[in-house]
């Protein structure tokens, strides 16, 4: 270095080439297992028992070898069987759950998931005139993904007891559910946050409230539905932030995976979904039967 100036460019150079040392390896993402057979339908389960948190029962019928899921008379379509465990079908085991539903004066209906449900089944009964009324995908992740840096007007909350209301409200807006489905949804709501089998956030921006997402912790897995947005906030990134901060929460809590059910031709869901790290694990379809 000399008296009067900053060192030669050579002085600062080091005298050899830096080299990689040969050691070092390039960062390896992590590899996640698939859900076994039995986390598998430890999924199946819990897709069916959400409704507990809209008020509804689910219960293990052992003559019936399925759970029966009974809802809130103000909240319609939760009535359903689903995770049948029949060890093989048969008209007899279709006509029994039939009779027993009826008997309730309720519509039957079956959700059935693909490859957990015995064999044969979707095909007896589209034989005996049911139909099949939509079907959807169930995702699964075990990685945590960053939460997106979005507007920092933005403000998470999570939903308590006391807020269950207005959260529960939001949801019916963004979802166009029937305003007389109110108190028994906040009702379920209130107990599940109250019992700890259910979280739920909600996002508003300039305190206007603007999103919404429930994260579900029965089955021991989280299970993340009623994900929306409210429409003039599409597409901004809002679902993405919400999704992954569920998801992110559900994994941080223990569970192995976290997961969520996506409709058919939903593509814009399924995108985001998949960009999220999602992967799917069973389609599954809701069938019905015919009228007498």
């Amino acid at each position: 270095m000399t008296a009067d100036g900053p060192p030669p460019d050579a002085e600062l150079r080091p005298r050899t080439p830096t080299r990689r040392p040969k050691t070092a390896r390039g960062r390896v993402e992590p590899t996640y297992d698939p859900p076994s057979a039995e986390e598998r339908r430890a999924m199946e389960r819990h897709l069916a028992s959400l409704p507990l948190h809209s008020g509804a029962r689910v219960t293990g019928d052992a003559e019936l070898e399925m759970l029966l899921v009974r809802g809130e008379m103000s909240v319609p379509g939760l009535d359903y069987g689903a995770a049948v465990r029949w060890p093989e079908v048969s008209e007899a085991r279709v006509a029994l759950f039939e009779a027993r539903v009826r008997a309730d004066g309720s519509w039957p209906s079956l959700l059935v998931a693909d490859d957990i449900a015995p064999r044969g089944l979707t095909e007896l009964l589209a034989s005996l005139g049911w139909s099949e009324s939509g079907r959807e995908t169930v995702l699964w992740t075990r990685r945590p993904v960053v939460v997106p840096h979005l507007d920092p007007m933005l403000r998470l909350e999570a939903v308590t007891t006391r807020s269950a209301a207005e959260h529960e409200s939001l949801e019916r807006r963004i979802f166009g559910l029937p305003a007389s489905t109110a108190a028994g949804r906040t009702a379920g709501l209130v107990a599940s946050l109250a019992a700890g089998t259910l979280r739920a956030y909600l996002v508003r921006s300039r305190g206007e409230p603007v999103a919404v997402c429930r994260l579900s912790l029965l089955e021991g897995l989280a299970g993340l539905y009623g994900i929306g947005v409210v429409v003039d906030r599409r597409r901004e990134g809002l679902g993405g932030f919400i999704t992954a901060v569920a998801m992110r929460a559900g994994l941080a809590s223990g569970r192995p995976l976290a997961w969520l059910s996506v409709e058919d031709g939903n593509d814009a869901a399924l995108g985001l979904y998949e960009a999220l790290g999602f992967q799917p694990a069973f389609r599954w379809g809701r069938w019905l039967a015919s009228p007498r």
